[in-house]
């Protein structure tokens, strides 16, 4: 989520940016609510003062034997009032939340701004691309033919855009996951994590798939948990609400998990095979910042 301060401080630039994703952002509406908030607080603080104010005063008049009643009866009704300002800004600060959670991060300035794929500027191109003698099949049809993949079969068990792995195929993905964590684990200096594959939806929100990616996300009826579209949710929650030391970092985790995704917004698009599945397998790497200190010497 965007820092408060950033967007109220560059309203123009954040518009900008946002739209330029094809994402509404209504500015107006932003400006009334951070007002509205900034207001109640505000208004608050300013009452639970005099409502201390008053305390003060009615500890000196009972000291003095003056009647306190007048005192006590404009007290209740500050009380009354600090209540009324709290639901308000409860729900203010609600609206607030939502808002802000749904304003999605800036692009750096050296990305291209384009409708679709086609504005996409080619960086860096490696090796060449292999030309056969041959018509090329497609995965889907090697992994049929050699009975290695069945797509009917994964269908009759949970429905479209799930597979089967049987044999060498089903070995090929398991090695393939115990050789990187070994290699990641084992020379590269990153801790093995078997992370839940439930989450919360604070989680997910941690993580920016809340609320924007909620079509994409499978959530377990009756339940605030949903299954894990990446190993990068419980890997980065691990430090959720925690502020950590310099000493501990760099911190470098490393997981496998299976991913769950609907992929709602795939419609139209290339399907086929093992692409855009609603399960796939995953060896997840994240790695935290270098130590200030550090940054700084190798900024120098």
């Amino acid at each position: 989520m965007l820092d408060i301060n950033f967007v109220r401080n560059n309203l123009e630039l954040v518009k900008k940016k946002v739209e330029a994703k094809g994402v509404a952002f209504d500015d107006v509406r932003f400006g009334e609510i951070d007002q509205l908030r900034r207001r109640l607080l505000a208004d608050s603080e300013e009452l639970k003062s005099k409502k201390n104010r008053l305390a003060k005063e009615t500890g000196i008049q009972k000291k003095s034997g003056v009647s306190t009643r007048e005192l006590e009866l404009q007290s209740i009704e500050i009380s009354k009032m600090i209540a009324g300002h709290e639901r308000e800004l409860q729900a203010v600060e609600a609206e607030f939340h939502d808002f802000l959670l749904n304003v999605p991060n800036l692009f750096h300035d050296s990305v291209p701004v384009g409708r679709d794929a086609s504005a996409n500027e080619v960086v860096r191109v490696w090796g060449e691309k292999p030309d056969f003698s041959f018509a090329a099949r497609p995965h889907w049809e090697l992994g049929e033919n050699a009975g290695l993949l069945d797509f009917q079969c994964a269908a009759k068990i949970a429905g479209s855009r799930f597979a089967v792995y049987f044999d060498n195929l089903a070995k090929l993905e398991r090695v393939l996951i115990q050789f990187m964590l070994d290699t990641h684990s084992g020379e590269n200096g990153y801790r093995e994590v078997l992370p839940p594959f439930l989450v919360n939806d604070l989680s997910l929100i941690g993580t920016g798939n809340l609320p924007k990616f909620k079509e994409d996300l499978f959530k377990i009826d009756g339940y605030n948990l949903y299954l894990i579209p990446t190993a990068e949710v419980p890997l980065t929650n691990i430090h959720r609400d925690e502020i950590l030391d310099q000493s501990q970092l760099p911190i470098k985790y490393v997981a496998y998990t299976p991913c769950f995704r609907s992929e709602a917004g795939s419609h139209g698009k290339d399907i086929r095979g093992l692409i855009r599945q609603h399960q796939f397998q995953k060896v997840e790497l994240l790695k935290s910042p270098l130590p200030i200190s550090h940054t700084l010497s190798w900024k120098s």
